[in-house]
């Protein structure tokens, strides 16, 4: 799933309630519940990882999440220029942390079997379908997201 669409729902959440804690779980658990909707993800040995443990990346898979994330973060700055809300930051932010916690693959982490099951956990939840269907589904999904924000905000 697209990282914005993981900010744009802790997005909302921050602005929804007032407990920070609250807000926190929210916004990390409903990132494993978007991931469950059918979605495109950049090529990678998703069998081999779950069995072995041993994540391959294509360059592509790469700077595909990196320019995902970039603009997720890119989105986080300028909601908060035009709401000031630090619990919509923290709530964007807490949306796309499972994503970024991945990146510990690449440090020592990934010699720990709590966090190798975690990633391993984040993996078989997610339900993928080809670029077409995922560009389309994705995109309603934003569409709704950017819709609700208009309707906390102006309505």
């Amino acid at each position: 799933m697209l990282a914005i669409i993981h900010a744009l729902v802790g997005g909302l959440i921050g602005e929804e309630f007032n407990s920070i804690l609250l807000i926190a779980i929210a916004s990390f658990a409903l990132h494993f519940l978007f991931d469950m909707f059918p979605h495109w993800d950049a090529n990678w040995d998703k069998k081999r990882f779950e069995t072995t443990g041993e994540a391959i990346l294509s360059k592509f898979a790469k700077a595909w999440f990196a320019i995902d994330m970039m603009l997720a973060i890119i989105i986080i700055a300028s909601l908060y220029n035009v709401f000031d809300s630090k619990k919509l930051v923290l709530g964007a932010f807490m949306g796309i942390l499972p994503d970024l916690i991945s990146l510990g693959y690449k440090t020592k982490l990934k010699k720990s079997k709590h966090f190798v099951g975690f990633l391993k956990f984040h993996s078989k939840i997610q339900r993928h379908t080809n670029l077409k269907k995922s560009l389309i589904s994705q995109s309603i999904i934003i569409g709704l997201l950017i819709i609700l924000f208009l309707i906390v905000y102006f309505v």
